[in-house]
């Protein structure tokens, strides 16, 4: 099944800060972050039931090189995906819950 990918104003907000503070931290390191993302993107798109429920409806899954989780909402009927955040794993994804 093919779905379309949303990106909330919010998830893009999360991704433009982060690479913002990873190009601070080393030359393109933020590009290679932003990079990363997107590949995550294209596989969560691909399978978007392979991924764990974090909580009520909520996936989530794992930046490959960077400590950060990809939190989205999956609605089978619209064939849609929703990114909902982009967060560090150190923040509280009570976030996201707010977002919802």
């Amino acid at each position: 099944m093919s779905f379309k990918l949303i990106i909330s104003q919010e998830a893009q907000q999360d991704i433009e800060e982060s690479i913002q503070f990873y190009n601070l931290q080393k030359e393109n390191l933020g590009f290679e972050f932003y990079d990363c993302i997107l590949e995550k993107f294209y596989k969560i798109n691909s399978a978007p039931s392979h991924y764990a429920v974090r909580f009520k409806n909520v996936r989530a899954s794992h930046a490959n090189r960077f400590p950060y989780l990809i939190y989205f909402k999956v609605d089978k009927i619209k064939s849609t995906i929703i990114i909902l955040g982009v967060l560090h794993t150190s923040r509280n994804p009570k976030i996201i819950k707010e977002r919802k």
